[in-house]
């Protein structure tokens, strides 16, 4: 019988592999002085932050974090991306969640849409 350890359970990627799939989709990366990540949506109202120096990941353990439209930016940061109203949806990543996993999700993330899907009212409403 022929064992093995799944991709996801000992990937050991780099960054990197996950923040090249937005820059081909035509992100911005901005750097603070302390090496984070802010990588933007050309919309500006997605950003990825990468915050391996960051307070949160010292006390969280929250490594990469995803939010979409509206988010808070802290005190003393450099605006990048354009806060629209409340957050609609934030994801975050501890930094054990291996980089394949998140390059997926990053990728169906800035994945185009379907032109030819079409939006459906459910029945009675």
């Amino acid at each position: 019988m022929m064992t093995y350890a799944p991709t996801l359970l000992t990937d050991d990627g780099e960054p990197s592999e996950a923040l090249d799939i937005l820059a081909t989709a035509g992100w911005e990366s901005h750097s603070d002085a302390a090496a984070n990540l802010q990588v933007v949506a050309p919309n500006g109202r997605v950003r990825l932050l990468f915050q391996a120096e960051s307070l949160e990941y010292a006390n969280t353990d929250v490594l990469w974090r995803v939010e979409a439209t509206g988010f808070e930016v802290p005190a003393g940061q450099e605006l990048q991306a354009i806060p629209s109203g409340p957050t609609r949806w934030t994801a975050t990543f501890t930094g054990e969640v291996p980089v394949a996993l998140i390059g997926a999700f990053l990728e169906r993330m800035v994945k185009p849409v379907d032109s030819g899907h079409t939006a459906t009212t459910p029945t009675g409403a």
